[in-house]
Parts: C-alpha cells; sequence; structure tokens
C-alpha cells in the first residue's frame, strides 16, 4: 500500500516473529492508517492486535521493514516527541505506586513538560477538566488500586487524554464496562472523531466498531491482514472464517447488529 499525502502513519515492509517460539505474526506487512480517520483491529485473542499498536508506539522493533510516523521514521523520534504525538490506553497497567486517581492522571502531562519538572496549576486544570469529561470527577483523590476494573479503564481514557494526542490507540477500550461507561466512552471516541484526531483500535464490540470505525483490518494468525470499509469488512462469511462461530447480521434502528453463535 503506497504512502499518500494524507498518510499519518504507515507500516512499510513490516516483518515480526516471536522469538521464543519462531512463530512469525506479520510478514511484508503494508499498512496505511489516514489522517484523522478511525481504524478498528478486529480478530481472535493472539492475532497480533496488541503486537500491532505496540510496533506503531516502537515499543517493539520489526525483525525487518519500518514505521513512518508523520514522514520520519519512528527510531528518529524522541519519547518526548512520540509522547506528543500517541497516547494509548492498554487493556490493563499495573501501578508501582499507590496514585490517587490525579496525580495518576497528571502523568499524561509528562512528554509536554520539561525533564525532571513536575505538573503546575494549569497541568492541574487540565487533568481536572479531563477528569469530568469523563465522568470520574469524583473520583479525584481516591487510590487508584482502590478502584473497580471499570473505573481503572476510565482512569486509562483520562490519561490518555490529558496528552493531547495526535493519535490516540486504544486496547480493547470497552473492557470491563458497564453499559452507562460504554456509552460514555463511545460518545467521547465520537467527539475525538470529530475534531480530527486519528483513532486505532482493537475492540470486540461490534456495536462500538460499526459505528466508529473508518477503515476494519482483520487480523487471522497466520494469514495476511484483510483492510477494508466497515461494509466490506463486517460480513458473515469473513466473521465466521475470522472466528470459527456463525455469525448473522441484523439491521435495527439503522444498525447493523452482529450476532454471534447458533
Amino acid at each position: 500500500m503506497r504512502e499518500g499525502s494524507g498518510a499519518l502513519i504507515s507500516l512499510q515492509g513490516i516483518s515480526f516473529s516471536w522469538t521464543a517460539n519462531g512463530r512469525e505474526l506479520f510478514s511484508d506487512l503494508d499498512m496505511v492508517f489516514s489522517r484523522g480517520t478511525t481504524a478498528c483491529l478486529i480478530g481472535p485473542n493472539g492475532s497480533g492486535k496488541t503486537t500491532l499498536m505496540e510496533l506503531l508506539l516502537g515499543w517493539r522493533k520489526p525483525d525487518s521493514g519500518r514505521v513512518v510516523l508523520d514522514g520520519r521514521p519512528l527510531p528518529e523520534l524522541s519519547s518526548r516527541e512520540r509522547g506528543k504525538m500517541m497516547a494509548l490506553v492498554p487493556q490493563e497497567e499495573r501501578l508501582p505506586f499507590s496514585y490517587t486517581v490525579l496525580e495518576y492522571v497528571m502523568l499524561g502531562r509528562s512528554p509536554h513538560l520539561p525533564p525532571l519538572a513536575s505538573p503546575g496549576k494549569v497541568d492541574r486544570e487540565l487533568a481536572e477538566a479531563v477528569l469530568e469529561r469523563v465522568g470520574i470527577a469524583e473520583l479525584a483523590h481516591r487510590p487508584v488500586p482502590r478502584l473497580s476494573g471499570g473505573e481503572r479503564r476510565m482512569v486509562l481514557i483520562a490519561r490518555a487524554l490529558l496528552q493531547e494526542p495526535r493519535i490516540l490507540l486504544l486496547d480493547e477500550p470497552a473492557n470491563h464496562l458497564d453499559p452507562a461507561n460504554r456509552e460514555r466512552v463511545m460518545d467521547i471516541l465520537m467527539s475525538l472523531k470529530t475534531s480530527g484526531i486519528t483513532i486505532i483500535m482493537s475492540s470486540h464490540e461490534p456495536d462500538m466498531v460499526t459505528r466508529l470505525a473508518d477503515s476494519i483490518v482483520l487480523l487471522k494468525t497466520g494469514e495476511a491482514p484483510l483492510i477494508g470499509s466497515p461494509e466490506d469488512m463486517i460480513n458473515p462469511e469473513l466473521l465466521e472464517h475470522l472466528y470459527g462461530v456463525p455469525v448473522r447480521l441484523v439491521e435495527a434502528e439503522g444498525r447493523r447488529i452482529i450476532l454471534w453463535g447458533t
């Protein structure tokens, strides 16, 4: 896939194998993520969704090929430059210290601060505004280890938003969320989408995928990824092949709903 003027991230000839077992996950992979679009990664566990994000972030090095970010090879960018451009919402994160929610969220300001500097009054005000935006302002002074799984997920999202990234990567953003918080995350992502931020996310939530995605990447171990529009990629034949279970699509209130199993 050739890189065009609208490309913000491109993977060029990427190959990656797990050294422990020699299993090849990606081979000569070319892929482009365009500015201001939302791409959803879909596939079974172990198909490479998280690894692909780690390659984009530079946390893993490909065996061959390169990642290009805004026209520059990723290794040429410092960690602070990457932190200003990209933020990740992981599935979970273990904390070495018992931060309060506000303290932890303010870690998202690190790429914007001089070396060894501490967040100031403006950074704190930005953090408080983000907590309000994601609906967890009342948790500001609660220790993060005392939060539920769903509350921790919202805190991870708040920290990523405080980085003010141009590219937001989310690994299963609706994981552990109740319906109310799932809808709140959907509203946040829709708002970010309309603001022009580039979103790359993995998800097993069909409704989130069909409502947000401009493009979909189907990942299956041992096969080349398939990339296309939601209309082309969300169809029973492809999804049954991907997951190995029967799939039906139904239309309800203008939405395409995926029903798994018989």
